[in-house]
């Protein structure tokens, strides 16, 4: 038996999907506050409603199901959501993560993975390993932080093996939050000229169908004590590089308008993580081009 915590979310559906297309028993936990569309395909799996800061419920669900492994996806991650309701996200992000760790350790959970975020390193033009500089800018990265210290502190009390995966920048189908590349998708329905802030960002952009093959991969090692992992697809690009992919796939002329009320105050110039690590634990390597990932999107969101 697998749980999945936020399993009808962006990432975690494809997870759930590779995870039954693989025979998996599966369960899900999900308080359905952003379920990801065109799901259809899971109405099998059963979903447990439950908010995972509500520690006696989630212990006893553990207790009952008895699951041998345990990604915890669940987490309010979107910025601005984040920082318009720090209590909650730190409620959500760090006490929700304590309590399934209290869950796992109870039940005799065998693995359990936490979804961490590049979000937690320092600004660098050098590809970020798992050692580089820790330096959060905002609240999301202080709680994914937080949460990873809850994990070390969980194995070194408690024995349970753990497998923090920092997560880059996810894309693909199915996108619950308005992160950048849907929120161009949502602007280009509309019209021809996208309203956006900062466009010279870089960013690590892996598709989720390989988000989560990686994750299914670091479940099956990475024994004993704690290990960090980037999951990522190990190259950046700026925002503005991937409106020119957009453009030459739908063969579309349309503008940029720098909308300054969009620009974050706290923001990276630049996050790219080197996964040579995960690569050597599981001989993972993406599968999906940008520029393949971006079609498919565009077709799924019927633009192109």
């Amino acid at each position: 038996m697998i749980i999945v915590t936020g399993g009808l979310g962006f990432i975690g559906n494809e997870l759930v999907r590779q995870l039954k297309n693989i025979g998996e028993e599966v369960a899900v936990i999900d308080n359905r506050n952003r379920v990801a569309p065109a799901i259809e395909d899971l109405a099998a799996i059963p979903v447990y409603e439950i908010d995972i800061t509500d520690k006696e419920k989630v212990k006893e669900l553990f207790i009952s199901l008895k699951p041998q492994t345990v990604f915890h996806l669940a987490a309010i991650h979107y910025i601005p959501e984040c920082n318009d309701n720090p209590g909650r996200t730190l409620r959500m992000n760090v006490e929700g993560t304590q309590s399934l760790l209290d869950a796992a350790s109870s039940a005799g959970v065998k693995k359990f993975l936490f979804a961490s975020s590049g979000a937690v390193y320092a600004d660098s033009n050098e590809k970020l390993s798992e050692s580089a500089p820790i330096a959060p800018v905002d609240i999301y990265g202080w709680s994914k932080l937080f949460g990873e210290n809850l994990c070390h502190l969980n194995t070194a009390m408690n024995g349970t093996p753990t497998v923090i995966c920092r997560l880059f920048n996810n894309y693909g189908p199915r996108e619950t939050n308005m992160h950048i590349i849907p929120e161009i998708l949502k602007q280009l329905q509309s019209g021809d000229t996208l309203r956006l802030g900062n466009i010279s960002t870089i960013r690590d952009y892996i598709h989720t169908q390989d988000c989560a093959k990686a994750l299914i991969k670091l479940a099956a090692c990475c024994e004993g004590e704690t290990k960090i992992v980037n999951v990522a697809h190990g190259d950046g690009y700026t925002v503005e590089e991937m409106i020119q992919k957009i453009k030459a796939i739908t063969g579309r002329q349309f503008e940029v308008s720098i909308d300054t009320t969009r620009l974050r105050r706290n923001d990276k110039q630049t996050q790219v993580a080197d996964i040579s690590l995960l690569k050597a634990l599981t001989g993972w390597a993406p599968e999906t081009s940008i520029e393949e990932g971006l079609r498919g999107l565009l077709r799924f969101e019927n633009l192109q």
